[in-house]
């Protein structure tokens, strides 16, 4: 008696079940189309993928995951229940009452987006060359002007080694200066060409300080074999080395930032020095 009257609850609660879930109960893996007539997703029947190419895909029914179409339309109904919809090439028409939880994603391969991603293809692909070639000529520029410089920066080492954050400070606070002075001048038109000048002045002055500035972070993280080289050798490799430390992203920028600053400040305090003894004398 027992047995008859729980299986008989067992029936009852599966027939309610099966009434009042249905999408659950009819629930299949993934459908697939490719080509020929429509996928079609009837009201009450539940999947969990529509993957469909060449074709359109009619949904009634529940998409628990995703409705993808490759080439082809999407038509929601008003019974529709999906997830996802991602259409290439075609369009989505939706007229359900419940808009997808994550989204309708629709790329049209038209004219102007083939243009468009054409162009900028191109874009990325000149910006990369011309990095390159920079970085090219940067190497080659460094290589040959430490190259000559080599005999003059006998006094550089120790002053990085002691006072970087001194010399930090003094090439910041003189562009700081360096800057102001160029705003001034460009209020008048006869400014303008001293403001410029001064600009080209502060680059001469930045890019002799990263000479030795170049030399010192070689000597510390080149290998000791390395710096046995020839002298023409050994510059290339520190100036492979700083470009390379250069072009990191993000954190390429701020290296450069202190060390031109640095080197600046290296500059005019070797400078100042050198005045100084002359003027001793």
């Amino acid at each position: 008696m027992r047995f008859g009257y729980r299986f008989s609850l067992g029936i009852i609660i599966l027939s309610v079940l099966l009434v009042l879930l249905p999408k659950y109960a009819l629930a299949d893996a993934i459908v697939t189309q490719v080509g020929g007539n429509p996928i079609t997703i009837p009201e009450g029947h539940s999947v969990e993928t529509v993957l469909s190419v060449g074709t359109d895909a009619r949904i009634s029914g529940s998409v628990t995951d995703a409705v993808l179409v490759i080439n082809g339309n999407v038509y929601l109904e008003p019974t529709a229940r999906v997830d996802l919809v991602v259409d290439l090439g075609g369009h989505v028409y939706n007229s359900a009452l419940n808009y997808p939880e994550t989204g309708v994603f629709e790329v049209n391969f038209s004219e102007k987006l083939l243009n468009d991603s054409l162009l900028g293809g191109v874009i990325l692909l000149g910006i990369w060359v011309l990095r390159v070639v920079v970085s090219l000529l940067c190497i080659v520029f460094f290589t040959g002007l430490g190259y000559f410089m080599r005999n003059c920066l006998s006094s550089s080492e120790n002053l990085l080694s002691t006072d970087f954050l001194r010399l930090f400070g003094i090439g910041m606070a003189f562009v700081m200066l360096l800057v102001s002075f160029a705003v001034l001048l460009t209020l008048t038109v006869l400014g303008i060409p001293f403001a410029v000048l001064i600009i080209i002045l502060g680059i001469i002055l930045v890019v002799l300080g990263l000479i030795p500035v170049m030399q010192f972070i070689g000597t510390k993280v080149l290998s000791s074999t390395i710096l046995e080289y020839p002298a023409i050798t050994r510059w290339l490799a520190q100036s492979i080395l700083f470009v390379a430390l250069v072009s990191l992203p993000l954190i390429g920028l701020m290296f450069f930032i202190v060390m031109g600053l640095t080197g600046l400040g290296l500059t005019l305090t070797i400078g100042w020095t050198h005045f100084k003894r002359s003027k001793a004398s």
